[in-house]
């Protein structure tokens, strides 16, 4: 793929055999010397040593990783032109108030290129996949058109319209479902339709989740900061039926927590929270360099992992964050969380993430059968374990090569 024009890959010989010195099948499955074999642009064949060609073209990468591209499950695109414009040092609702200001004062031509250097950015990279969160809309067609796959959610606050749901399969690794934004923003009655419509069509169902101190507050008892601020603005609270549960149990209790639920932060969730999140199988997202940005506070990541939580990664959008980057994501974890390992960081940034977007069965892993979404790293590395610890703790960028 051209880096410089991302949105339109190069042409492409049929069938094409990619050397590099080492292949990372996914974080528990290394190669040496390794080569995958892509025909029409899936993966037909994964191994060991000089393999010889007959017709196809053969692409020695040289000395570093082949790896599948990175996944970056929750994105919002739309807010990328916010960058260092809002307010992320006087708490949560001051940047929300920020977010809605300098949104409306940047105007549709300035978010749509935010929104089209957002892509770049992605690609640039290595995240290929997305789960790219919309509110306004504008990002369908540029998601759309691009190289990237992944879930293009609508999502929606407030009260049913009458809204007429879309949730299908596009076409390969192309899908659009819908998110419910929060239990503390969204009424009870359209989660639980927005739930049910991406249930009907098998497709994957997002919502923030215990994000805030402010949110556990005002679902818990029904006052607060946030509160204050719906009265403010006028918004009719009366739709979200509160039972004095905090966030994780709430959603629970109206059924919309299970294995095809993609909850995301997740900062103020606690231990029993956590533990009925991975008895529901939910697939969780965190966003930890925003998370600390706007909150000072990160989610309790080794309880998650020890709980057996299926964790993926996110940068939210630029309206919380420096960059884009799940290689940055990445680095920021293992430095917060050293007992955490590289391979179970590295799982949350393909294997997991392709799972959660609902692309488990094609993308994620570079097996026979998937899509040959891979890109290659300069790493230098003696050993399995010196290539994972190099994934999370070096600086790839403008080092990144899409294959």
């Amino acid at each position: 793929m051209s880096l410089n024009n991302p949105e339109k890959p190069d042409s492409a010989p049929v069938s094409v055999i990619h050397r590099a010195g080492w292949v990372l099948i996914d974080p528990y499955n290394i190669i040496d010397n390794g080569f995958v074999k892509t025909e029409f642009g899936k993966i037909v064949d994964v191994g060991q040593g000089r393999v010889a060609g007959g017709s196809e073209q053969i692409i020695d990468h040289g000395t570093g990783l082949l790896m599948p591209c990175l996944v970056n499950a929750h994105t919002h695109l739309e807010l990328s032109a916010l960058k260092n414009k809002t307010n992320t040092d006087s708490g949560f609702i001051s940047w929300v108030q920020s977010v809605i200001e300098k949104r409306e004062e940047a105007g549709e031509e300035k978010l749509l290129t935010g929104i089209y250097d957002g892509i770049k950015e992605l690609t640039a990279t290595g995240s290929l996949i997305a789960g790219e969160i919309a509110s306004l809309g504008l990002t369908r067609q540029p998601f759309l058109d691009s190289i990237l796959s992944g879930v293009w959610f609508q999502e929606y606050l407030g009260v049913d319209l009458g809204t007429s749901l879309e949730c299908e399969t596009i076409r390969s690794g192309k899908i659009i479902s819908v998110a419910g934004h929060a239990p503390h923003t969204t009424s009870s009655d359209f989660l639980s339709k927005l739930k049910a419509a991406a249930d009907k069509s098998c497709l994957p169902f997002s919502l923030h989740l215990a994000e805030s101190k402010e949110e556990v507050e005002f679902l818990t008892t029904g006052k607060g900061q946030w509160a204050d601020f719906l009265d403010q603005r006028k918004v009719d609270t009366s739709a979200i039926h509160l039972t004095g549960a905090g966030p994780v149990k709430y959603a629970d209790q109206m059924g919309l927590l299970d294995e095809n639920t993609l909850a995301v932060h997740l900062v103020f969730a606690e231990k029993n929270d956590i533990r009925l999140l991975a008895d529901r199988n939910i697939n969780a997202c965190l966003c930890p360099r925003s998370n600390y940005m706007l909150h000072r506070q990160l989610p309790d990541v080794p309880m998650m992992v020890k709980s057996g939580l299926k964790l993926c990664l996110g940068t939210d959008s630029l309206a919380s964050n420096d960059s884009l980057s799940i290689f940055d994501e990445m680095k920021f974890l293992s430095r917060s969380f050293s007992n955490i390992s590289p391979a179970d960081i590295i799982s949350m940034a393909t294997v997991n993430g392709a799972l959660a977007l609902g692309l488990k069965k094609s993308q994620g892993r570079l097996t026979p059968g998937r899509m040959a979404k891979m890109i290659f790293l300069p790493v230098k590395a003696s050993s399995p374990d010196q290539v994972l610890e190099s994934v999370v703790s070096e600086n790839f960028s403008g080092k990144i090569h899409i294959v």
